[in-house]
């Protein structure tokens, strides 16, 4: 009897370990997105202008507070990529160089951050193209050129582990049509938003 009472005593025991662990875990799993304090993304991207331009980035984040978030963006920009020759006029070389910091806040679900910063920074563009045609001699011309860069940016951190997907959109504020108040003109800003996919790993 004795032992009868010391099994159901040990099972009952066990029982409510289990149900108290199976309490904790899905506790666990219902809390948000882990804090990451550095991340590194880096990722491909294009231009909303048809898509011809070409991104190579890499967002650097860091996060010393919960929603306080401070990033650095670089985009190595290869321009109309897919348009070297076109009536004569080849071109040589057509990219950008873009360095951006900036801050903002981020947002956590459960599987996810959403970030949304201000950026500031700097522009450096060169480009050359060459008249080349049967009847004329080769002409060339080369244009280099700073201009500043800032705007919005839009980040998205997807998955909790040490690896994640990254997806990010830079709406840029400058330049910003003059002489046309509508925003689609081609002087206007849409067709320098970019948009970038990549992966990104946790550091600390």
């Amino acid at each position: 009897m004795n032992l009868y009472k010391r099994l159901l005593f040990s099972l009952t025991i066990f029982t409510c370990s289990t149900c108290i662990a199976q309490n904790d875990t899905s506790r666990t799993t219902k809390k948000n997105y882990p804090v990451r304090q550095v991340t590194i993304e880096p990722g491909l991207g294009i231009h909303t202008n048809a898509g011809t331009d070409l991104l190579i980035t890499n967002l650097v984040q860091w996060n010393p507070y919960k929603h306080l978030s401070l990033a650095s963006h670089t985009s190595y920009n290869i321009n109309n990529a897919l348009q070297r020759n076109f009536n004569g006029i080849q071109t040589n070389y057509n990219y950008s160089i873009n360095q951006k910091i900036g801050a903002g806040t981020t947002f956590y679900t459960q599987r996810s951050a959403h970030t949304f910063l201000l950026m500031a920074g700097l522009k450096y563009t060169s480009f050359k193209e060459s008249l080349v045609t049967p009847d004329l001699d080769k002409v060339s011309s080369l244009v280099n050129s700073v201009s500043p860069d800032y705007g919005f940016m839009y980040s998205l951190k997807k998955g909790v582990n040490k690896y994640f997907f990254s997806f990010r959109m830079y709406v840029p504020l400058y330049p910003w049509p003059i002489k046309d108040s509508n925003i689609l003109a081609v002087d206007g800003n849409m067709n320098n938003v970019s948009l970038e996919f990549g992966v990104g790993i946790k550091i600390n």
